[in-house]
């Protein structure tokens, strides 16, 4: 009875996904990050706490950051979705098979260890440039708290932001104590409280 229930209620979906329209069989249940993961094979969205606290399921819905592992698939049918394999293609000086500024920012920073938050990591950023072009390292921990890196590299993610920001033309370097966190010599896993402690650090408590 209820697998009958199931399958009537199971029916194609079509999302516009990283320019193009995907078909997915979508459940009334069925969640966004498993209809990018398991059946659109976009397995650069991470499943992690599948409660919306660490931001791994991090993807743009019409250029806003969310947590896919949240958003029912029926509710984004006339969304515009951007996952992180379709970011160098969405402009923003990623075209043309060149990495997005926020993606060469982490990467020029090396702001990630195991890497498992960086897609959520670097979307979450996209996101909050297009807000706030012009941040400073305050603005850019309390817009980046909620996504959690559990490896610790918050100074090298920080700088990897106000990189982007500088290299769109959009905003100045600021001046902070995470102007050298790219060091190799730079802290690195502080993780008490995850991105609250590099604020703790910047107001001088830590």
């Amino acid at each position: 009875m209820e697998s009958r229930w199931r399958d009537a209620n199971v029916g194609s979906l079509r999302i516009r996904v990283n320019g193009t329209e995907r078909t997915v069989q979508a459940e009334p249940d069925t969640t966004l990050l498993s209809a990018l993961r398991d059946q659109l094979g976009l397995t650069g969205t991470k499943y992690g706490c599948g409660e919306g606290q660490c931001g791994a399921c991090t993807v743009l819905i019409d250029g806003k950051a969310r947590r896919s592992c949240l958003t029912p698939a029926t509710s984004v049918a006339s969304a515009e979705i951007v996952t992180i394999e379709g970011l160098e293609s969405k402009g923003e000086g990623g075209a043309n098979g060149h990495l997005h500024p926020v993606q060469q920012a982490f990467l020029d920073e090396g702001a990630f260890q195991c890497a498992y938050c960086t897609s959520g990591m670097i979307l979450a950023a996209v996101s909050f440039l297009r807000e706030h072009p012009h941040p400073t390292d305050d603005e850019i921990v309390r817009g980046m708290n909620g996504n959690i890196c559990r490896c610790g590299t918050y100074p090298r993610i920080v700088a990897a932001v106000r990189r982007a920001a500088t290299h769109s033309g959009r905003g100045e370097e600021s001046r902070s104590q995470y102007r050298d966190s790219s060091s190799p010599s730079a802290p690195q896993n502080d993780m008490s409280g995850g991105a609250a402690a590099v604020m703790k650090v910047l107001d001088g408590q830590g």
